[in-house]
């Protein structure tokens, strides 16, 4: 066995989520936040890094021909029960919300309609609360469908623990942007058993690549969270991925301490006779002088 490195039936809206207005894919977006690279942390103790990095790979899971098609179409959540339990800001979530708008949240409620993204982080969300992950939250139609499935051993292994553990994986695809007129995407998100690692996969396709959008994660209460990228162009490229690392995984995610090898102990004890011998020599040399 090889090893690596250490280190959510959908409830209506209110009606004033009902009527939040659709945001216009023509506007102009300013320049906002983007991390990139290395992240926090944030107070909680999460850190984050991206594929740039050579510690966060792009490997993308494909699962529309074996997960659960949970949810499709334009401002729609619906919950789902996870395969089994996940950690997040110190909380364990057994059923978590997903939603059609780029954005997973623990509060089981959200129906999905927050299309104005919240950035940067933390933000209280315009619509809806919870706890809140980010792939890529912006005003998006999942025409093919938000997917989920649970891995008891992760396609994807982890990238700093240990290449066993399970994974919950959320895939949104055939997306595209509100108003259309342009490509369509997929992304990611990777929620991986007892390290309570969080890793985004972005897919080929998004033509905004985040001038428009919000990566990162919040907490429950928006008190704390981490921005990866907020309304900056180019800051989510197709084919990246972007990783938070838990700051109190499990011990059992961890790669175990290796045993000595037989060889090597044989070389300690030659060494330390070495310099017994050595030390005995200079103490009798030392007594004659």
């Amino acid at each position: 066995m090889k090893f690596k490195l250490l280190l959510l039936s959908a409830l209506a809206a209110t009606s004033a989520m009902a009527f939040e207005p659709k945001e216009d894919p023509n506007a102009i977006t300013p320049e906002g936040v983007r991390g990139g690279g290395g992240v926090g942390p944030d107070i909680f103790g999460y850190t984050g890094t991206d594929s740039n990095s050579g510690a966060c790979t792009s490997q993308f899971i494909d699962i529309t021909g074996t997960g659960a098609n949970i949810i499709t179409g334009d401002d729609a959540g619906a919950p789902v029960t996870l395969g089994a339990p996940f950690n997040f800001y110190g909380t364990v979530y057994t059923d978590l919300a997903l939603t059609t708008n780029g954005y997973i949240s623990t509060d089981v409620t959200d129906a999905g309609p927050d299309l104005s993204n919240d950035c940067p982080l933390p933000a209280t969300p315009s619509t809806g609360g919870g706890a809140r992950m980010y792939p890529l939250q912006d005003d998006l139609i999942t025409n093919g469908g938000v997917y989920y499935e649970y891995f008891p051993v992760c396609p994807r292994p982890s990238d700093t623990f240990v290449d066993t553990l399970g994974c919950h994986v959320v895939q949104w695809d055939g997306v595209e942007h509100f108003g259309g007129g342009g490509e369509v995407f997929g992304f990611e998100a990777i929620l991986y058993d007892l390290s309570w690692e969080i890793v985004f996969v972005q897919g080929t396709g998004n033509p905004e690549a985040g001038s428009g959008s919000t990566t990162g994660i919040q907490n429950d209460g928006a008190t704390d969270g981490l921005t990866y990228a907020c309304d900056t162009a180019a800051s989510v490229p197709a084919s990246s991925a972007q990783c938070f690392i838990h700051p109190n995984p499990d011990p059992a995610a961890l790669p175990p301490i290796l045993p000595v090898p037989t060889n090597n102990k044989v070389m300690l004890a030659t060494l330390a006779g070495a310099l017994g011998l050595i030390a005995l020599f200079l103490m009798r040399r030392k007594a004659i002088i």
